[in-house]
């Protein structure tokens, strides 16, 4: 038979007839629970996932504060770049500036500009960054973007801004005379 029943009496407890595989017990009877073995076994194997468990669950922890960081780190670079495209900041290079931010750690804005291979284009480099020691792995993030060059003037610009300072210095004002009263 595949499963015990009532009928078979190495199958059933004397004291209140539940169905358990009997042991004799010091007194002839048939004794129905755990050893003491099987259960420290089993609070062992429950202590090993609790510890398991333990560990996701801080991995998982330092993963979310990193993404929140990232994410930060990448808000700011956007509110700096876009600072920059508005006129609020200058198209300049700045190195190492903390941001007003009542944020710990602190973070701390790059901008490099390069010229690119057109004149009317510079290349801004925003990079905002935790101030924290590299083996505390700081989030940070890098913007670049093409720009117009504010010191860029177009040849006929230049040419016309030469002529027209020249002409103003030699001129000389003829008018007709009438002030146009009645």
């Amino acid at each position: 038979m595949n499963s015990p029943h009532i009928a078979d009496p190495s199958w059933v407890g004397l004291n209140n007839g539940t169905i358990c595989p009997s042991r004799p017990g010091r007194d002839g009877r048939a004794l129905c629970g755990f050893s003491l073995l099987e259960v420290v076994l089993a609070l062992a194997i429950l202590a090993g996932a609790l510890a398991a468990l333990g560990e996701v669950m801080r991995l998982g922890d330092q993963n979310a504060t990193a993404a929140a960081d990232e994410s930060q780190a990448e808000m700011l670079a956007e509110s700096v770049m876009s600072e920059i495209l508005v006129g609020a900041r200058a198209v300049q290079n700045v190195t190492g500036a903390v941001l007003p931010l009542d944020d710990d750690p602190p973070w701390e804005v790059s901008i490099d500009v390069q010229p690119t291979d057109y004149q009317e284009l510079v290349a801004v480099h925003v990079r905002v960054a935790q101030q924290l020691p590299p083996e505390q792995q700081p989030a940070q993030c890098d913007l670049i973007r093409w720009l117009s060059n504010p010191d860029y003037l177009p040849a006929e610009t230049q040419q016309s801004a030469q002529q027209s300072s020249s002409s103003t210095g030699t001129g000389t004002g003829s008018g007709s005379g009438n002030s146009g009263g009645p």
